[in-house]
């Protein structure tokens, strides 16, 4: 049966079912990524659907492996709306990916997307120009705060002449292009900027290029898996010990394969986790379900995707209203704050949150990445932290505010 066909309302719970559907890579250069972000947005949505009683339909999760290609994506995504009638699906890592999925899909079919990652600035325009019609929203910060925070950690740090090596993606492209703004605009400067090509057995033309100039770090926009391959050879070729490392290779694909002494003087750029948040919730949950952590790249944004479409969900159905794509999207909106009762993300915090929804009151969801608002364009922002990998842990040693940030963004826009 098509859930699109389904009625809403107690008298359906026990014979219909909404799908939560899901694009992510489980295989391809961002499997190592997707798969941990895929169960944690199951369990968030098994959670929700173990709270929501005899409210509504039965929630289950329907994830499809875009192999890390954006064709593979698109037809998935066609065949979860088409034949299974999912109007919101837990979006993919990839920029790359998520702009065809947008652009020839979710948006003409009206379906809600929540993307656990999909960083780059260009969503922000999209949804500026009104070419996702409110449909999109990402639970990790994009690159315009990112690429920023990445740069004031850097300098502060004491680099004053980095090289780039970034993937030649939309991430990678746009993620190169803030920081070196906000780079040069805090007095530093940058040297060669390098795209590279995903899976190559060797990067020694790019890091020679790189070395040019003699920069005094190389900050790599790469997946774990080619970042090993770069250090190798930046290593090799006697480049400075300064690596400078953006969101996503804090993991243990990359870490655990380096010495402490490679990485004495590298610096991890992670969203902070504000107080207060569901990240110690989530952990138990993770590990009592998949044996598996809730620390690691995207992970908990990932679990914030699927709980915020399963919760609209649950709220449509409170409201007898529509699941459509932009009836989802508004009780996303409206269970995100800033006003509203917090409740945690659990089993708990979810039977409260549903009985206050039950009651007519608002709520505010607070998950494992924080209290969670959205601004107009579907954007989260939170502060960062600067990391280092001492003793096999990742120790927290620098405090990035979003004031900071949000000054550093304006200094460049002023020409500064």
């Amino acid at each position: 049966m098509l859930a699109g066909t389904f009625a809403a309302g107690p008298a359906a719970a026990q014979d219909c079912t909404y799908k939560v559907g899901a694009v992510l890579s489980l295989t391809g250069s961002y499997g190592a990524f997707g798969v941990p972000i895929s169960k944690s947005a199951q369990l968030a949505v098994e959670q929700v659907d173990a709270a929501r009683g005899d409210i509504g339909c039965a929630l289950t999760y329907d994830v499809r492996d875009s192999q890390t290609q954006a064709s593979v994506a698109v037809d998935s995504a066609r065949k979860l709306i088409d034949l299974e009638g999912v109007t919101a699906l837990v979006g993919p890592i990839s920029s790359g990916i998520t702009r065809p999925l947008l652009t020839s899909v979710t948006v003409d079919k009206d379906v809600l997307v929540i993307a656990t990652a999909s960083t780059s600035s260009t969503f922000t325009n999209m949804a500026r120009d009104g070419k996702t019609k409110g449909l999109f929203f990402r639970t990790l910060p994009a690159d315009s705060l990112q690429a920023v925070a990445t740069a004031k950690m850097a300098y502060e740090a004491g680099f004053r002449k980095p090289a780039i090596i970034h993937l030649n993606n939309d991430w990678g492209v746009n993620n190169q292009a803030e920081f070196v703004a906000a780079f040069t605009s805090l007095g530093g400067s940058v040297g060669n900027v390098v795209a590279y090509n995903a899976d190559q057995a060797s990067y020694r033309s790019e890091v020679n290029k790189a070395l040019e100039g003699g920069p005094d770090a190389v900050y790599l926009l790469s997946t774990p898996q080619d970042g090993l391959k770069m250090v190798r050879d930046w290593v090799r070729f006697d480049g400075p010990d300064g690596m400078i490392l953006a969101q996503g290779m804090n993991d243990a694909a990359f870490t655990d394969n380096m010495t402490d002494e490679l990485l004495s003087n590298a610096w991890f750029i992670s969203p902070g986790t504000p107080e207060p948040s569901s990240v110690d919730r989530m952990e138990r949950a993770m590990q009592a379900r998949w044996d598996l952590s809730a620390s690691g790249p995207g992970r908990g944004s990932g679990y914030d995707a699927g709980a915020l479409i399963a919760l609209a969900h649950v709220a449509a159905a409170i409201n007898d209203d529509d699941h459509d794509g932009l009836t989802l999207a508004k009780y996303v909106r409206e269970i995100t704050g800033p006003d509203g009762e917090p409740f945690f993300a659990d089993l708990e915090g979810y039977k409260q949150a549903i009985a206050d929804l039950k009651a007519g009151k608002n709520v505010r969801y607070i998950g494992p990445t924080g209290p969670v608002e959205f601004d107009q364009f579907g954007d989260v922002a939170v502060p960062f932290i600067g990391q280092k990998f001492q003793g096999g842990a990742y120790q927290d040693v620098m405090q990035i505010s979003l004031d900071t940030v949000n000054e550093i963004k304006a200094k460049v826009a002023a020409g500064g």
